[in-house]
């Protein structure tokens, strides 16, 4: 009887034991477990941190239309008006260090965007001297391009080879939309769109004392864009050739001769004809986007290259007289008058003709028919000129 009291001693003691190891190691478990959802919380935290203090900016942006790159084998394309690459220059401005996984590129005619397959970047880091590094992606094609904490990077894509299905065709004249990916999923993206070139055109009178002259004034002024406008090139072509006549259409491209090039955000320019004209505007910003404007049209305007000088002479029996321009051009259709002036003593000065107009070659004439004295010649604005003529037969 004693034996059996003991033994059921033991076991409420054995028991006990093991209830207390089950309890301390069910507290240590969940002490554990507190500390890990602790840890992972934290961790979640510091990573939430880190994405939300990622900071890349687009510095500066350079699109460049290389006309060489795109006229080489293979493309052997003439006059291409496509993007063939971007210079972007990244700036990391966290103190911490980013990393860039993915660049896309799309463009306002695509809705897709293309993912760059390999890229061009520039360092200062010896000797002060721009070195080139390509960096393609890695077999889960992604980038490991790193930005240093508060420094910067400057990015080459180029639109020719720089895409897995290069090349990738952007115009000029399209808005780009650059998407910059980091390692923690971080979304860093802008758009660049053309500027609009606006044109404004006008007419100014320069007094040049014996005479004066229109001048032709066109203001791109007025132009905008997202960035700063840096270049105004202006296109001014002799419409004179397009149909119908003298109409002065510019939309018969293939008759537009004769083109002038000028700079300037407001510029004058000097025809040497009178017109009509066609005219366009190409501006640039300084991220390299451009746009050209449709041509408009100037008309005819006799005052660009008026009349400037009038020549005589008699070779009996004809007073020949020449009509040239500013330019010293000949001057067609201009009206010319002739006013005899008889002598006193022989009197019956006549012509065959007493008004006429220029041809061509800026010349007319009229035909001494009888009799001795002067002939004015008056045309326009111009001072008159006045000959000694004898008709042949004397009268």
């Amino acid at each position: 009887m004693t034996q059996q009291l003991n033994d059921q001693g033991v076991s409420v003691i054995i028991g006990t034991l093991l209830l207390i190891l089950i309890t301390v190691t069910a507290a240590a478990a969940l002490g554990l477990m507190i500390s890990q959802m602790q840890k992972t919380a934290m961790n979640q935290q510091t990573h939430i941190a880190a994405v939300k203090a990622e900071n890349v900016q687009f510095a500066s942006v350079n699109f460049q239309n290389d006309p060489v790159v795109w006229n080489q084998t293979p493309y052997n394309i003439t006059n291409s008006e496509n993007w063939s690459s971007v210079t972007i220059h990244l700036v990391n401005l966290n103190t911490d260090d980013v990393r860039i996984v993915g660049i896309a590129v799309s463009s306002s005619g695509s809705s897709n965007a293309q993912y760059v397959s390999n890229i061009s970047v520039f360092n200062t880091t010896l000797n002060g001297q721009p070195q080139q590094q390509n960096i393609t992606p890695s077999s889960l094609g992604t980038f490991n391009l790193d930005i240093p904490g508060t420094q910067s990077r400057e990015i080459q894509i180029n639109f020719t080879d720089g895409f897995p299905n290069s090349p990738l065709f952007i115009g000029t004249n399209e808005q780009v939309k650059i998407v910059i990916m980091t390692s923690l999923n971080n979304f860093f993206q802008q758009t660049f769109k053309p500027p609009n070139p606006v044109i404004q055109s006008s007419i100014a009178t320069e007094n040049l004392g014996v005479l004066q002259r229109d001048v032709l004034v066109l203001d791109g002024s007025q132009s905008t864009s997202d960035n700063s406008i840096s270049t105004w090139n202006w296109n001014i072509v002799n419409a004179s050739g397009t149909y119908p006549s003298g109409s002065g259409n510019c939309g018969d491209t293939q008759n537009l001769t004769d083109t002038v090039d000028q700079s300037g955000k407001i510029i004058r320019y000097n025809p040497l004809i009178n017109g009509p004209f066609c005219v366009n505007l190409r501006v640039t910003d300084n991220t390299g986007m451009m746009a050209t404007s449709n041509y408009i049209s100037i008309p005819v305007d006799p005052q660009f290259s008026p009349p400037a000088n009038i020549a005589a002479t008699f070779n009996p029996p004809f007073v020949n007289i020449t009509i040239k321009d500013i330019n010293g051009k000949p001057v067609q259709n201009a009206v010319v008058n002739y006013i005899a002036e008889q002598s006193q003593q022989f009197g019956n000065l006549t012509l065959d003709n007493y008004v006429g107009t220029t041809d061509v070659n800026g010349m007319n004439s009229t035909n001494i028919t009888c009799g001795i004295g002067t002939v004015k010649v008056v045309s326009g604005q111009l001072s008159p000129i006045e000959v000694a003529v004898r008709a042949n037969n004397g009268c």
